[in-house]
């Protein structure tokens, strides 16, 4: 079993379904064009490779977080990892479908001047025996950045986010509606979950959004950052068809020995907002 030890020491995961390579299934993608996960002594460990001039840019390997699909199973289906240097901070949250690596990228550069904050979703296919390839080295690794940014200065439109957004399963187990606002030029999220007997207050904390491409100046995503009694939790979410999808991955830190685990669901904005 290859396992990834959780933070309190106590619960592994196997995420064995996660390793190997795994190569965009666009070859024309001009962001990432192949992700290679591997087993560091029990940790997860990401080697992201993009699109180059003459050769794949190589963004070098990080420490990644694996994640499964409820908090009782060992096995891994989900993991995020952050890539920060000098220039640009890349945050990826991805999971497994049908054979397929989904993954999802926020990307944030270093100040004005530079491209608006802007969200990408991706599909990667599992790559064969990886061959020896020359690679050019992607830039130094720096300091990370704060986990909020204000809407500008790019001034990012929120509207398409703005609102409070539902559940569409009533029999939801994780949230129940969120609430997204802008507040002093800073996104604002505010999630409920369905904790009985009544519904629990996550509270509001600032997050930060993200256009549909580098050019576009309205915000269609964001992620956010909680800390709880249970644990610490990080919140991706885009809009897709009319809906928002919210993706959670949760660590758990209250001795329950629980797995962490990674969720998806599905929200319609309520009329009224």
């Amino acid at each position: 079993m290859r396992v990834s030890t959780l933070h309190n020491g106590h619960s592994v995961l196997d995420h064995a379904a996660l390793l190997g390579g795994w190569r965009n299934t666009d070859p024309a993608a001009g962001g990432v064009r192949r992700l290679v996960l591997s087993d560091g002594g029990g940790d997860l460990r990401l080697r992201v490779l993009g699109a180059g001039r003459r050769q794949p840019y190589d963004w070098g390997e990080i420490e990644a977080r694996a994640y499964a699909a409820t908090p009782n199973l060992p096995a891994a289906w989900a993991f995020t990892a952050v890539h920060d240097t000098e220039l640009r901070g890349l945050r990826l949250a991805a999971y497994t479908r049908g054979g397929l690596l989904v993954v999802t990228t926020y990307q944030a550069f270093s100040g004005p001047g530079w491209p608006a904050p802007y969200w990408t979703r991706e599909f990667f296919h599992r790559d064969g025996p990886a061959a020896p390839m020359a690679v050019e080295p992607a830039g130094r690794y720096g300091d990370p950045r704060p986990t909020s940014a204000p809407l500008g200065p790019w001034q990012l439109d929120p509207s398409a986010l703005d609102g409070l957004w539902r559940n569409v399963d009533a029999a939801a187990t994780r949230l129940a509606r969120v609430r997204i606002r802008e507040r002093d030029g800073y996104l604002a999220v505010r999630p409920y979950g369905v904790w009985a007997p009544r519904r629990h207050d996550w509270h509001e904390t600032v997050g930060s959004a993200y256009a549909g491409d580098m050019r576009s100046a309205v915000a269609i995503a964001f992620t956010a950052f909680f800390e709880l009694a249970a644990g610490r939790v990080e919140m991706v979410g885009y809009l897709d068809r009319r809906l928002l999808t919210i993706e959670t991955a949760s660590t758990f830190g209250d001795g329950g020995h629980r797995y962490p685990c990674y969720v998806r669901e599905h929200f319609y904005r309520a009329e009224g907002r």
